[in-house]
């Protein structure tokens, strides 16, 4: 009886300690960092950097303002970041091939290949996201936010 409390007692020592260390709960953001300065961003509302965000080839430069758009080609499909005067209604579509989505090409910045599950825009199509900017210090997540692919997520790297 006292080996099986014994073992009892070391299972339940483990366990804490390993969600302590862990960033548990209790923990914050990735590895127990700090907790996570978060901005919601309603659709078409503009996305500020304030250091430059590294995505694989990627850099994403500070000093202007984006709106978050998502766009799919036959090459996949892309988080965009567009300049703020490209305006967009929410829920609208709108076609590359026409002269509206040439226009809107034009006000494209940065292109960021995304991983998805499900269809979020018909192919040669681009629409305006909403999105929630969680800031965690040495990383930052955009994630997409009223998409048919819940908590899509496209972790940034932040370089000083």
């Amino acid at each position: 009886m006292n080996a099986l409390r014994g073992v009892a007692l070391a299972v339940l020592a483990v366990s804490i300690l390993t969600t302590a260390t862990l960033g548990g709960p209790g923990g914050h953001g990735p590895k127990g960092g700090r907790p996570p300065s978060v901005k919601v961003l309603r659709q078409g509302e503009a996305f500020c950097p304030s250091a430059v965000l590294v995505f694989h080839n990627v850099a994403i430069q500070p000093g202007r303002c984006y709106v978050l758009l998502v766009q799919r080609t036959v090459q996949g499909t892309f988080l965009v970041f567009a300049a703020p005067d490209a305006r967009i209604p929410p829920g609208q579509l709108v076609r590359l091939n026409t002269p509206a989505g040439a226009k809107l090409r034009g006000r494209i910045f940065y292109v960021v290949p995304i991983q998805t599950t499900a269809v979020i825009v018909p192919v040669n199509t681009i629409t305006v996201v909403a999105a929630r900017i969680e800031d965690y210090g040495p990383q930052v997540s955009i994630v997409l936010v009223g998409t048919p692919v819940p908590n899509l997520a496209v972790v940034f790297t932040v370089r000083l």
